[in-house]
């Protein structure tokens, strides 16, 4: 069974195949998680997504059927509850994980803790970004290491082993350098992944794309700049040697990874700086606001009701002062400059984050920094961490 998120919106009928793969295409050229992503293009509420991604760990660890699943997002959607209480509702345990969250056990494994990691979680709530994304931007875990204590926490949940276990087994995985490798197989994408060329978390999404528009793995790594051409064509050359016992896994990793390390090839994430990101040079100071969480379709409605009332909105936005009102807001939203006028006049108040939003914008469409990772700068601004020194 396929339980990614775009194979779920399709098959809970919240969207169109469509509308995932543009979800997807985008979330492969910023970085960003494709619920957030959605949550932009408002082709969906935080509410739903929350309880979608909810129901989607729950049909993995199969404490849940997708009857059951598509009762209880139908609830959410009609009454505007929670997940948990949509579970309740229809007889479903809500709390039936066997496992624990992700911050729990990098604590309970001795990786981090605990007033760290409600540091961590704090900025993730504000950030919309998930926590492990956020550890790994502000290089606080080892991906290899991050990926290692999922898997546990899925064994956990699942009951193919216990907590202590799994605790014990975190803990020699980050004092053994290696430990949490995955096992080489001669698949092209863990081929590239063990060699450090590819990060794991670009394969997964590159995955799901060749998968939506039925495409080779190694088609989708190009186009999206993860990879060249020129490197594409080593990982199958050394991918057949290994195939036909000419070279070992190993030496097939190990060619891979020294080739790409003395400068045959573009280094990890080199291809895709260079690449031209059309979604993140012409993304509008009102799309980025959303994907920040700065600004929602509640809060829009209430600078719209203010800018109503303010006398000479219009030529303080330099429109013509004859324009529709409904007509001048529409230009205002869809021009980042008047946008950015339309907030200061409306919400004063808040004029310091905007100015940092703004700043970070101007950068994210000159390319001077990633998407994901501005939106994590805003996030430690607005929630005043102590983060914040440590990523500068």
């Amino acid at each position: 069974m396929d339980f990614r998120l775009g194979t779920l919106l399709s098959q809970f009928e919240l969207m169109e195949e469509t509308e995932v793969r543009r979800a997807l295409k985008v979330a492969a050229e910023t970085g960003l998680p494709v619920g957030k992503v959605l949550v932009m293009f408002e082709r969906i509420s935080t509410v739903t997504l929350k309880a979608v991604l909810d129901a989607q760990w729950m049909l993995r660890d199969g404490l849940l059927t997708m009857a059951q699943a598509r009762h209880a997002l139908d609830l959410v959607r009609r009454n505007n509850w929670n997940f948990s209480d949509a579970l309740v509702t229809i007889g479903v345990d809500a709390y039936a994980s066997r496992g624990m969250r992700l911050g729990e056990l990098l604590v309970g494994s001795g990786q981090m803790v605990e007033d760290e990691v409600d540091e961590f979680l704090k900025v993730s709530n504000h950030s919309g970004l998930p926590l492990g994304r956020i550890l790994l931007l502000l290089d606080r875990v080892h991906e290899t290491h991050l990926n290692t204590t999922l898997k546990v926490q899925h064994d956990i949940r699942l009951g193919a082993i216990e907590l202590d276990l799994g605790l014990n087994l975190l803990k020699e995985t980050v004092d053994t350098s290696g430990i949490g490798d995955k096992p080489c197989t001669d698949r092209l994408g863990d081929l590239l992944t063990q060699s450090g060329v590819v990060k794991e978390s670009e394969m997964e999404i590159a995955a799901n794309i060749a998968e939506a528009n039925n495409k080779m793995i190694g088609e989708v790594l190009t186009e999206h700049g993860w990879i060249d051409e020129a490197l594409l064509d080593k990982a199958l050359s050394v991918q057949r040697k290994a195939r036909a016992g000419e070279m070992s896994l190993k030496k097939a990793i190990e060619t891979l990874r020294d080739q790409a390390q003395t400068g045959q090839f573009p280094p990890l994430g080199v291809a895709s700086q260079l690449l031209s990101n059309e979604f993140e040079k012409g993304i509008s100071l009102y799309e980025y606001l959303r994907l920040t969480g700065f600004m929602t379709p509640a809060k829009l409605a209430e600078v719209v009701s203010q800018a109503a009332k303010e006398k000479d909105l219009l030529k303080h936005l330099d429109l013509d002062p004859s324009m529709n009102m409904k007509e001048a807001l529409k230009i205002a939203v869809t021009d980042s400059e008047k946008f950015q006028k339309l907030l200061s006049k409306t919400n004063p108040d808040e004029q310091k984050e905007l100015d940092a939003a703004v700043d970070l914008h101007s950068r994210v469409r000159s390319g001077a920094i990633k998407l994901d990772r501005s939106i994590l700068e805003f996030a430690l601004l607005r929630t005043n961490s102590q983060l914040a020194t440590r990523s500068a």
